[in-house]
Formats: structure tokens, sequence, C-alpha cells
């Protein structure tokens, strides 16, 4: 679908969100007299001062705010779903979105990152990389970046890394030129009912891929390998398992190192000079919230890693900062994930201190009590500001506080968990 076609249909935008109100902006553009819809659960007081302003200043806008929103859904013909909203049912209107229709539109000039973990630290590197090379690249997606802004500013010539959710893949038909694919691991259960639902939208990154497309993968991980098998595009594979080339760089752990070769793999296939792309991963800066050095208090180190949203990323965290992680926070909104490999991890590394937030907390002191050996001394709280306090008062001079949840903070905080010390 292309914009262009979109003048005599009746529009509904489907989630104010960051990328909502960039779609709102762009289609306002297009069509500066055109009635245009907008529905989201939250009502209009929920909202921050500057989202209240757009909404109520716009005079052709139809709201359809609160819990009733979905009642909207029936009487337009095209909805553009912003991502995290569900995919809805049982309408008749065309549903598209802005990742559908850039995809449609600069497929030739995409290099898609998708991923259970890492996406944003592969994409932000990709995206140094080639911008340090001398290329015109935008960074876009999940990231945080609409693609929508970059519509009218840039020139088709140029190229985007595209960091790629399961919330944006779930309903493509269009595969990027150049697919990157880290890993596979359980997220988003609640959201996509169950893991073959979450397995079938990260496919389509390279589901509509050509014999001509590229798809750079991780070998390691076997349900990666055994997805991308049955597609079209030149494979290009990565482990951690082959030698290969040491890196220079600020990034900690193995699964970093993975994130490495994925982008050097991805610059390699854009001709990138190899001394470029090793100055490029020297100098890079790691991403806020990943296994990130808040500093030194009272003579504890403690690291964010709050970006840490399933168990899997928690264990590499304390595979990573071992042996010294003497405090663990971690626990949050649970989404029907196994905790049993975290609990296993913390009794084999006899962490002294677990600070447990709900839900998942009480999940994972299960576990270990399951496992009947090791037991660290363990602290509910509901608080960040307790967690905090506790960690300081239990942490070992010397060792290190690390916060790593394993799970979602949806029930506990309105964005990602801040560790203030």
């Amino acid at each position: 679908m292309k914009l262009e076609e979109l003048k005599s249909k009746e529009i509904l935008i489907l989630g104010l969100g960051t990328e909502g109100f960039s779609t709102l902006k762009h289609l306002r553009k297009l069509f500066p007299d055109k009635t245009i819809g907008v529905a989201d659960e939250k009502e209009l007081n929920e909202f921050d001062n500057t989202s209240q302003r757009i909404i109520t200043k716009d005079k052709k806008l139809k709201r359809y705010l609160g819990k009733n929103y979905h009642r909207s859904l029936n009487l337009y013909e095209v909805i553009f779903r912003t991502p995290g909203m569900p995919l809805p049912k049982n309408t008749t209107a065309k549903i598209t979105s802005q990742t559908k229709i850039f995809v449609e539109t600069y497929r030739d000039k995409i290099i898609g990152v998708t991923g259970t973990k890492g996406k944003t630290t592969t994409s932000s590197l990709i995206h140094k990389i080639l911008k340090d090379a001398g290329m015109k690249v935008h960074l876009v997606g999940n990231i945080g970046n609409p693609p929508f802004d970059y519509l009218d500013e840039v020139p088709k010539t140029d190229f985007f890394v595209y960091e790629l959710s399961s919330f944006q893949l779930q309903d493509l038909n269009v595969s990027p030129h150049v697919a990157v694919f880290l890993n596979l691991y359980e997220e988003h259960l609640d959201y996509h009912g169950g893991f073959e639902n979450y397995k079938r939208a990260k496919k389509n990154i390279v589901k509509w891929q050509n014999k001509n497309d590229y798809i750079i993968y991780n070998s390691d991980s076997k349900i990666v390998e055994k997805i991308v098998k049955k597609y079209k595009a030149k494979k290009v594979p990565f482990s951690l398992k082959q030698k290969k080339a040491e890196y220079e760089t600020k990034l900690k752990g193995k699964f970093n190192l993975n994130n490495i070769l994925a982008a050097v793999a991805a610059a390699k296939i854009l001709k990138i000079p190899y001394q470029s792309i090793t100055s490029s991963v020297k100098a890079f800066e790691p991403v806020k919230h990943r296994l990130e050095f808040i500093g030194n208090f009272r003579g504890i180190d403690f690291y964010n890693d709050s970006i840490a949203t399933i168990p899997e990323a928690t264990i590499a965290a304390i595979e990573t900062l071992k042996p010294n992680v003497a405090t663990l926070i971690v626990g949050g909104f649970d989404r029907g994930i196994n905790y049993k490999g975290l609990s296993k991890k913390i009794v084999e590394e006899k962490i002294p201190n677990i600070i447990l937030f709900p839900q998942t907390g009480k999940i994972i002191l299960e576990g270990i009590k399951d496992l009947n050996r090791y037991q660290p001394k363990h602290f509910s709280v509901k608080t960040m500001k307790e967690a905090v306090k506790i960690a300081a008062e239990v942490t070992e001079k010397g060792k290190i506080c690390l916060l790593s949840p394993a799970s979602s903070s949806f029930n506990l905080f309105k964005n990602i968990f801040f560790l203030n010390i």
C-alpha cells in the first residue's frame, strides 16, 4: 500500500504511542483537511500534557479513547496499527503500519535486525560501523525512531538499519534485503498467545526474502538455524564455536560477542573495509540499561541490566560478572516464561543475596527452594527504593549489585526499570 492511495480512505490510527503520534503527524501533513480517527485504551487525561495538546488541538480528529476504544475498529477502511497493539480481529478494515509501508518502499536499502535479545546493541553497532565508513545511513524502528519521520527527509539512496520486534514483524509480508536473526527465546508469550505464534512472527524477517537477499544468523541457535534453513536467501552464519578474529571492545560478555559478529557480517556484505570495522567496534559505547556500570557506592559496584526481560539474559549477565555478583535484584511481570534455569544458575553461582520483585520473584525463589541445595538470603520488595536500600546494606564491599530482572516491569513501573543510587 502506498500512502497516496489513502487519500480517499477512512483512516484510523490504533494506538497513540511514539509511533502513533508520528503516523498522525505524517498523515496530517499529507491530508491537512482529512478527518482521521484515533483510538487508544487510555483516557485523554492519562496522556502527558504534550500529547493532550496534540489530540485536542486537531479539530479534524475523531477520538475513541478509553476502555471502549475497540468499538471504532469496524468504522474505518484502513487501520494503522501501532506496535504492541493487538492485531484487530473481526474487522473488514485493511490493517497496515509504518513498518509495512516503509519496508515495502525501502526494502532493498534495509538491514533488518531481530532476535529476542541483542537487537538494539546490534542495530546500533551496525549503524555506527556504516556511518563511520562514510555511508548515509539511519537507525529506525523498535529502537524508538519511527520510520515515517524519515520519509520526506532523506533520499531513497540512503540505507536504513531497522530494529524489528515481533510486534512489528507479525503481519509483515515483505522482508528486508539483509536480515539479521540473533536468537530466539520465550518472550511476549502473553501477547502472542504462546511460543509458536511468537516464533511465527519472527520468521517474517526472512520468510519473504528472495535468492538475492541475505540472512545473517546465529548458527549456535538450533531453533534459528532450523527456521532460516528453508528460506531462499543467501545464508551467512556466525558462531562463537568457530575461531574468529578478536575485537577490542567496551562490550562485556559472550552474548555481546555474538552481537559484534552479526554486525561485522552485515558490514562485510556492504563491503566496509575491515580496518574501519574494527575501529568502529573499538569505539562503540554500550547501550544504556544493558549491563551498564552505574558507579561505585560505599564500595559496591552497581550494574543496571534492566533491559534483561527474560531469564536467559539474566543468566548471561551473571555469567559475565561472576564470581563477584553478591546481590541480584530480580523479578517482575509474569508472562508464563520458565524460570527454572535462572533458579539453578543462582544456586550454582551461590549468589549470597537476592532481592525479589513480584510476580516472578516468588517463582524464582520457589525454583531455588525446589533444588533443595544452596539457599541465598532473600528479600521481597515492591519498590526500587526498597531494593536499593537493602542492596546497599547487604552487599559486601568490593562486590557487585546487579539489577537484571529477567522479566518485564509492566506490573511495577510505567517505563523501564531505573537503578538510582
